[in-house]
């Protein structure tokens, strides 16, 4: 017998000598709470049911069977309970928040009962994913803000982090949300009866041949639009990428250069890109349009209030001719008005791209313009880039700084984008690991030799960084409308 074991029976016969009293509390006292069934329980309208399944959960990456959706529920019993079974055995209750959520009297209800079982234990949180107007109930807790897709990646991130998930390999690309996504939803009988007339017609040869698809309004003019197309990351066409430019490393530029063959097709949707780098003037109009949104900090950095502060911008021996006065006032001297705004940290040049109703490009979409669908080594064609053509190797001469956007002839893409092969390398949104993290890509007026210039250049930085060759440009997502349209047989 071991020393324990005497122990272990004492302790026994003490238990067997509890009072009556001492074994009718125990009898009594609440059991332990159980092991939560699933980690997430998803309270959305059917509207976002596309949101949740093709953006969300992948880029929680929580195993399917530890989530459970509103639609999900079993059948037959009474909603009223399903729901309630469904919260109080989730650890956490996410609430997607939008106008047709507001519409759907059930995820409204779910919600409501969630926010009762957490009064004890907060476990209901907020997703807003459209603007619209917020039950009071909201106010009092912090929201996921998806509003912008600019910060998706960022506030999955917040997400993961709480359910202490993994990151997923590859982040997913952002569910297109459809611009009239915010129309009431019609009850399903309403749906059915109205597919089941439109087939009777349609039966009868009433119906016009075809819907048609009503294309979205054409694009400002100082904005290209770029159709929805299929994209080979990192391969260009066969041949076409210059010899001399085989000695890149891997850090220098995202090209594959071995087995370009087994690369997949990556499909990018239409979008509309700027037509050129957002300028020092542009971003100082900004700044004083919306002095109380930031401040300036030591070392010439400018910030912004919001919790948690964000670095915007660098004018102390970085930013180019865009100072802050003492009055808080950004200012520009004449002669850098028109040259791109560099010293922007990723966090400032987004948030410049939210208020003006943009956001940044994806990757594949900066690389689907540099390259275009045909891959061509630069953003013009196959020709090496000219020193008087294209902004690159000027701060080994006198000028320090980039040119003014639009001013380089030769670096101009067949479809009119400007300055993606040099002048100011540019902050493009990506989903790969780390998201404190962000790429950049193309060159810049800082590099060295004509093969920085490709349209596969990239580097990955810290997100709050920024430097005298960093800029950026805005882009922002298109989606036709289908519509019922008249039209001649």
């Amino acid at each position: 017998m071991t020393a324990s074991e005497p122990r272990a029976h004492s302790s026994t016969r003490i238990a067997d000598m509890q009072s009556p009293e001492a074994m009718v509390a125990d009898r009594l006292a609440p059991p332990a709470p159980a092991p939560h069934d699933f980690d997430l329980f998803v309270v959305h309208a059917a509207a976002d049911a596309g949101f949740v399944r093709e953006y969300l959960l992948p880029a929680l990456q929580l195993p399917r069977s530890r989530v459970l959706l509103i639609h999900e529920l079993p059948l037959g019993g009474l909603i009223v309970d399903e729901i309630d079974r469904g919260v109080s055995r989730s650890r956490y209750t996410v609430v997607v928040l939008s106008p047709a959520y507001l519409e759907d009297c059930w995820a409204d209800f779910g919600e409501q009962l969630a926010t009762y079982l957490s009064m004890t234990d907060v476990r209901v949180l907020p997703l807003r994913l459209l603007d619209c107007k917020l039950p009071v109930r909201f106010k009092a807790r912090v929201a996921l803000d998806f509003t912008d897709k600019g910060r998706w990646a960022w506030e999955t991130a917040r997400l993961r982090d709480l359910l202490r998930s993994p990151a997923p390999v590859t982040e997913p690309t952002p569910y297109p949300i459809p611009p009239n996504h915010d129309q009431p939803q019609w009850p399903l009988w309403t749906l059915v009866g109205a597919a089941a007339g439109a087939a009777l017609v349609l039966a009868y040869g009433l119906l016009w041949p075809r819907h048609l698809v009503v294309p979205p309004p054409p694009p400002p003019d100082d904005m290209v639009r770029f159709a929805a197309a299929s994209l080979r990351p990192g391969v260009f066409a066969a041949g076409s990428r210059p010899p001399e430019c085989s000695a890149l490393t891997a850090s220098e530029d995202c090209a594959v250069l071995e087995h370009p063959e087994d690369v997949g097709e990556t499909h990018v949707a239409s979008f509309d890109l700027d037509r050129l780098e957002v300028t020092n003037a542009d971003y100082a109009a900004w700044l004083n349009a919306n002095v109380d949104l930031w401040k300036l900090a030591p070392y010439g950095i400018v910030t912004s209030r919001s919790e948690p502060v964000m670095p915007l911008l660098r004018t102390e021996k970085c930013g180019d001719g865009l100072t802050i006065t003492p009055e808080a006032r950004a200012r520009v001297t004449a002669e850098a008005a028109r040259r791109p705004a560099v010293c922007v940290s990723w966090y400032g040049a987004s948030e410049y791209c939210r208020a003006h109703r943009k956001r940044l490009p994806l990757e594949a979409e900066w690389e689907l313009a540099a390259k275009g669908a045909e891959g061509r080594p630069f953003p013009w064609g196959t020709d090496l880039p000219r020193q008087d053509g294209v902004a690159f190797e000027l701060r080994t001469g006198t000028a320090v700084h980039p040119r003014g956007v639009g001013e380089s002839p030769q670096d101009v893409s067949p479809e009119g984008v400007r300055d993606l092969g040099g002048n100011a390398a540019e902050w493009v949104e990506d989903r790969r690991g780390n998201p404190s993290e962000k790429m950049l890509r193309g060159g810049s007026f800082a590099s060295l030799g004509p093969c920085h210039v490709l349209g596969s250049g990239s580097k990955r930085i810290a997100a709050d960084k920024s430097g005298k060759d960093v800029g950026f440009r805005c882009a922002r997502s298109v989606m036709d409308q289908p519509q019922a349209s008249r039209g001649s047989r």
